[in-house]
């Protein structure tokens, strides 16, 4: 699990390390994040996209996959097109939901434009879909079954227990906790995310105090909650890169502003 003590440095903006969580993949003029823990199982696949290996301009360069904060659907669409021809999936069924910071876990297929904010699948060739730009994309998976869930976690969806609820609909359909893994994609760590104290008070034991701020750590938060539910400690992984401190990878609401791009995150099992 990620730690929450805080130094003067760790609160400094700084270029963020290669975490031991995850690795970054070159595929063509594309640029992926993995979890590490994922290759352990054939045929389950997981990734974040960075920034690289689109074609939006500035302020959205380059490869931004989300609408509605400025860039132009064509380039949008291109971007879309030009991750599923290089990661080869233009046969396999895409899911992605309307998503609105809350706690609802759908089951896919069958969710496309639904409003939710996670998706869970034990089918082969459903590739699962949440926009990223700072919030948590939490991916979880059966060791020994072929059952997947990707959630979109912000700090509302983590206090409504988003994590839980994946963690019950893999459960529902017949996972068992010792058997499922949980890592966390690239988002906002404690360093970058000062919240106010109406927000901090939903996290007692996941907030950061320094001098001037208080910072909440929402990786902890939703490890924490994962682990109470049962899954065990060693198969969570909570240090992904922060976006904020990798701005030129990563696209950040809360350091780049309104007019910034969005990452997907990725699930899918081959078929």
């Amino acid at each position: 699990m990620g730690s929450v003590a805080a130094t003067g440095e760790s609160m400094q903006e700084t270029s963020s390390p290669q975490p031991a969580d995850g690795t970054f993949e070159a595929l063509h003029s594309l640029l992926l994040w993995r979890p590490a823990k994922a290759g352990h199982w054939p045929g389950l696949e997981m990734c974040v996209t960075t920034r690289a290996g689109g074609t939006s301009p500035p302020p959205f360069a380059a490869l931004n996959l989300g609408v509605g904060t400025g860039d132009a659907p064509a380039n949008v669409e291109a971007n879309r097109a030009r991750l599923r021809q290089h990661l080869g999936l233009g046969n396999y069924d895409w899911q992605r939901l309307r998503q609105v910071h809350g706690a609802q876990v759908l089951r896919a297929p069958g969710a496309e434009e639904r409003e939710a904010d996670g998706l869970w699948t034990d089918r082969p060739g459903c590739v699962l879909v949440v926009g990223v730009a700072d919030c948590v994309p939490v991916f979880i998976w059966d060791a020994r079954r072929r059952c997947i869930a990707l959630l979109h976690a912000g700090w509302r969806g983590t206090a409504a227990d988003i994590v839980c609820r994946g963690l019950d609909a893999m459960q529902q359909a017949g996972s068992l906790p010792h058997d499922l893994w949980l890592a966390m994609g690239p988002s906002i760590g404690p360093c970058c995310y000062a919240v106010g104290p109406e927000v901090a008070a939903r996290f007692p034991d996941a907030i950061v105090a320094d001098a001037t701020a208080v910072h909440l750590d929402l990786r902890r938060a939703n490890g924490l909650r994962a682990r109470a539910w049962g899954v065990p400690a060693p198969q969570v992984a909570a240090n992904p890169p922060c976006t904020a401190c990798d701005s030129a990878r990563f696209y950040s609401h809360r350091k780049l502003g309104p007019r910034t791009g969005r990452h997907w995150a990725l699930a899918w099992m081959a078929t």
